[in-house]
């Protein structure tokens, strides 16, 4: 092989090494700027090429269980854990900021928190493992419009018996949706909603998690100068990235703080089903079914399950 072109190709992976170090560098918010002599436009150019490589030869790492036996052993440890049976995960959304979009899709993006967002929904199963993403929706819109339109929610759907998630009172109650009772009137609910409120704090530990190490997604590393595709491809490589930093059990980032919104304001009414549909209303009545026999359990069971 001639010389010549052997250098080339050298020069080449060279680029091509520092251009990975700069992209990793700026998901994560090192100031890579004087030390490289990278463009601005290069930088942009080789982050979405490396994204797009990274999705298409790592998405396995973000990916829900695979088998009934995955699925029971998760079961089995949050049974260990808090004493909830057939548990599968735990599911919320979060905001990543981007910049303004400009034209007729502007108000579409501007979360309730006044800012340019995407909303992104996900869940975490016993190891913070993300274990489903769905990173599409622009920031106005509802956590339970982000699952409802979600397959998610439709493969949940396919086998109830199979398991729930937990998810707060902004989602609607349903056989595979466990939210809060609001208000808890009761001893009973009380001790559900403690239980429900203890388990569901890790997911709000992994928001913080992915976004102390990915500063890119938290507002104090600014916003996300791309189109909101691109950003949804840099959101989803970030995370996939967070997921193998917890396969290898790197350390923990450091704490920045990371405040989620327990939820919109729109909660659900313990089972006052009279402005949805009959399927929606069956749906809410089988879910209170559900959440009222597992309340009673918890309740039953309050002194063997870990406080």
């Amino acid at each position: 092989m001639d010389i010549q072109l052997i250098q080339e190709m050298e020069l080449q992976n060279q680029h091509w090494r520092t251009a990975q170090r700069i992209v990793l560098n700026i998901f994560s918010d090192v100031e890579c700027r004087d030390t490289s002599e990278i463009s601005q436009s290069s930088t942009s150019r080789t982050t979405h090429q490396f994204c797009k490589f990274f999705i298409k030869h790592y998405s396995y790492l973000l990916k829900w269980y695979s088998s009934q036996k995955e699925m029971a052993e998760v079961k089995r440890r949050y049974f260990n854990a808090c004493g909830v049976k057939v548990l599968l995960g735990l599911i919320d959304g979060t905001m990543v900021p981007i910049k303004g979009v400009t034209g007729s899709d502007e108000p579409a993006f501007i979360c309730r928190k006044g800012y340019s967002a995407i909303n992104c929904q996900f869940v975490v199963d016993p190891d913070g493992q993300f274990r489903d993403a769905v990173i599409k929706f622009p920031g106005s819109c509802h956590d339970a419009f982000v699952y409802s339109n979600s397959t998610l929610k439709q493969k949940l759907e396919v086998d109830p018996a199979s398991g729930f998630l937990f998810g707060d009172s902004g989602y609607g109650l349903s056989p595979v949706m466990i939210t809060p009772f609001s208000p808890a009137l009761n001893p009973e609910e009380i001790l559900f909603n403690k239980t429900h409120s203890r388990v569901r704090s890790e997911i709000e530990r992994c928001f913080g998690r992915l976004k102390n190490r990915w500063r890119c997604l938290h507002k104090s590393g600014g916003t996300l100068q791309y189109t909101p595709s691109k950003c949804c491809s840099i959101i989803f490589t970030c995370v996939t990235l967070e997921n193998m930093c917890n396969s290898l059990g790197l350390k923990d980032p450091d704490t920045i703080e990371v405040v989620e919104d327990a939820n919109d304001g729109n909660t659900e009414d313990n089972g006052n089903c009279s402005s949805v549909g009959r399927r929606q209303t069956n749906q809410i009545r089988l879910g209170i079914v559900r959440r009222n026999n597992l309340k009673s359990y918890l309740f039953a069971n309050r002194h063997h399950c870990v406080s």
